[in-house]
């Protein structure tokens, strides 16, 4: 954005100096008129119009990029008021089915059992996905 005022504002000296060191009369035909003016003059009512065109052709586009935020807004609000409202009761879970022979149920597992557990099995994905990609560590 910065340097796009920049340079805007580089083309319009550069356009003014220009215009400035181009004062001879000269005669614009446009449709049935004949419009004589000197040239600076004429170079800036051009530079002018050309601006204007630019700013028009932008608003459609500004337009809807306006009704983008508007409704990123919107959605953004309703999200807001979604977390600061307050939790519905959570449902009740269904009962565990347990099975009639106790015997059938492995044995529990201590928590240091889980974690050597999760390792090994870790470390056998880890190494059969190195074969598979053909590196070796």
């Amino acid at each position: 954005m910065r340097f796009a005022l920049i340079l805007s504002l580089v083309i319009a000296a550069v356009a003014i100096v220009f215009t400035l060191q181009n004062t001879a009369s000269t005669e614009v035909n446009v449709g049935p008129y004949t419009i004589t003016a000197s040239l600076a003059v004429v170079l800036i009512v051009t530079l002018s119009a050309g601006v204007l065109v630019g700013l028009l052709a932008s608003v459609p586009a500004r337009f809807r990029a306006g009704q983008r935020a508007k409704k990123a807004e919107r959605e953004l609000a309703s999200l807001r008021s979604s977390l600061q409202a307050p939790a519905t009761p959570a449902q009740p879970t269904a009962p565990k089915v347990v099975p009639a022979d106790p015997t059938a149920m492995p044995p529990a597992a201590d928590a240091a059992t889980d974690a050597s557990e999760t390792q090994r099995l870790a470390e056998e994905v880890a190494q059969r996905t190195q074969q598979a990609t053909g590196k070796q560590a």
